[in-house]
């Protein structure tokens, strides 16, 4: 076993607050820092399932990518679903931490598992406050086409927008709903974005400035890397078991 306080030290350093955006909420949401841990589990969001898991696997900690709660709750009481969670996470001691926008950001972090999964070169940060990131392709001028393959086959089905002949060579990319980064992404010249969803608007917006999008969905441009994450704690921890969540499921179902 160890304690709480010192995980959570450590999870504060590799995803520091500074890295996360100013609306975001992370860090320890759930937990007495003096608590002794003796299982832990990531997941992209606590949900009734995951909770439930939790519970059953007799979990101490849970590592979320998306913070719970994420806005503040006047009332925590059995008649709303998140109340209820939170009280069940509770009675049965289980901690709640969240590095969210932090984990996008960090130098291992989400938006860099992605560039790597796309085997991009050079990769910065997208902008200043060092959200997103941008990177070039191996393949200089690699067709829409074939990178819309290569996303499918690393990460699933996927939809876009652009010309499946336009040749791509400088890649943007933030992870999740990040509609604001089209305009930043055509600032740094970048001839495509990858993200996880956009409002149609800013797929016809990003259409108008001839950047092409690729949109893996908000899950699969995330989840991947919480199964990472469960592996890096595990490494620095391997004493306390830490696995991802086996009943996490994207809400969102393709129908053909």
């Amino acid at each position: 076993m160890i304690d709480l306080k010192s995980i959570v030290s450590y999870l504060d350093a590799e995803y520091p607050a500074s890295l996360a955006e100013e609306w975001d909420n992370v860090g320890l949401l759930v937990g007495d820092l003096s608590a002794r841990i003796k299982t832990m589990m990531t997941c992209l969001t606590v949900t009734p399932e995951v909770c439930e898991e939790s519970v059953a696997k007799k979990v101490d900690l849970i590592i979320s990518h998306h913070p719970f709660p994420f806005q503040a709750m006047k009332q925590i009481t059995s008649q709303t679903v998140e109340g209820s969670m939170l009280l069940r996470l509770i009675s049965h001691g289980i901690a709640v931490y969240s590095p969210h926008t932090a984990h996008d950001s960090a130098k291992d972090g989400v938006n860099q598992q992605l560039a790597a999964i796309l085997d991009l070169t050079d990769v910065v940060p997208l902008n200043a406050n060092g959200s997103g990131c941008i990177g070039y392709c191996k393949q200089n001028g690699i067709l829409l086409s074939d990178l819309l393959q290569i996303v499918v086959s690393r990460l699933g089905t996927c939809s876009y927008v652009g010309d499946l002949n336009k040749s791509v060579n400088r890649i943007a990319i933030g992870c999740g709903a990040v509609d604001e980064f089209v305009d930043e992404a055509v600032k740094q010249e970048a001839d495509l974005l990858l993200l996880g969803e956009a409002r149609f608007h800013t797929c016809l917006h990003a259409q108008s400035l001839r950047l092409a999008l690729i949109l893996t969905g908000h899950f699969a441009s995330e989840h991947f890397a919480v199964k990472t994450l469960a592996k890096k704690i595990t490494a620095q921890f391997p004493k306390i078991p830490c696995f991802s969540s086996d009943s996490e499921q994207d809400v969102i179902k393709r129908y053909n």
